[in-house]
């Protein structure tokens, strides 16, 4: 779970844009996680489009839009485990299957002049990660659900779809634009999460080369979340969490063989 830390005075029409995004994202991780994966990708769809269109709008609109101003903030968090029972047998194991959810909460401030276009504009880059990582994952579990012999064509459709992405959303957050909301916008868990289901693309894809470079760099991202929890003292308690979190394991059981490969990328005890 994360919390965006972004609160700003935002315009009606830009809340109520934030609520319909919300929603259409809220839907769409209810039939993801129901296995409708074909009517959750429309979902996830719509709602990228919404987030685009606002990002698409010059800043100098947004701004003078602004009438009433609204205190708004961001939650985005795991959902609930999601059902993979349409997925060939095993290979949920190698997936990280859950969408994340996202919750905007607003509070009436009246007038202000104190609205920043730029820290609305990084809400809405925030939110648009989340929503392309979710409709990365509906294709992805979609084209699992095919089958390699009579419906393979549809099959490295989805997957190619997934693939591309999740590799933008990757990389939003490093555009020059977007700098500043990299360590804001993107817990480790997100990160991880990305690069895990990037590597068992290329893998299904039959791209060996590209997988490996995405499960080296998810062992890394492994071994650096360890080393700061190290440093801070809780490693202990996380740990614990980790052991209770079923759906995590998928990282450790993708990047094993790197670490019996060259035990140096073992992460520290």
């Amino acid at each position: 779970m994360f919390n965006s830390g972004t609160k700003s005075f935002i315009s009606v029409a830009t809340a109520r844009a934030l609520q319909l995004i919300s929603y259409l994202n809220k839907e769409g991780v209810a039939l993801y996680n129901q296995g409708k994966y074909a009517e959750a990708v429309l979902l996830f769809k719509q709602a990228v489009t919404a987030s685009k269109t606002f990002l698409n709008c010059p800043l100098e609109e947004v701004e003078s839009s602004t009438a009433v101003g609204l205190f708004t903030s961001l939650l985005v968090f795991p959902s609930q485990a999601a059902r993979t029972c349409n997925l060939r047998p095993n290979m949920d194991e190698s997936l990280y299957t859950k969408a994340f959810e996202v919750v905007v909460t607003f509070a009436r401030k009246g007038n202000s002049g104190h609205f920043v276009c730029k820290e609305a504009f990084l809400l809405f880059s925030r939110l648009s990660t989340v929503l392309i990582y979710n409709w990365a994952l509906a294709h992805h579990a979609l084209g699992l659900v095919y089958r390699e012999d009579s419906q393979s064509s549809r099959r490295r459709d989805c997957l190619s779809t997934a693939r591309d992405l999740y590799c933008l959303a990757y990389s939003i957050p490093q555009q020059e634009r977007n700098k500043e909301i990299i360590d804001a916008a993107l817990l480790p868990l997100f990160v991880k999460a990305i690069l895990n289901n990037l590597g068992g693309c290329y893998a299904s894809m039959d791209d060996t080369e590209q997988s490996v470079v995405c499960f080296e760099l998810l062992l890394r991202s492994i071994i650096v979340s360890q080393q700061d929890l190290k440093v801070a003292g809780n490693l202990g308690d996380r740990h614990d969490r980790l052991s209770k979190d079923h759906s995590i394991a998928c990282f450790f059981n993708n990047t094993l063989f790197l670490v019996l490969k060259d035990p140096g990328f073992a992460p520290a005890a």
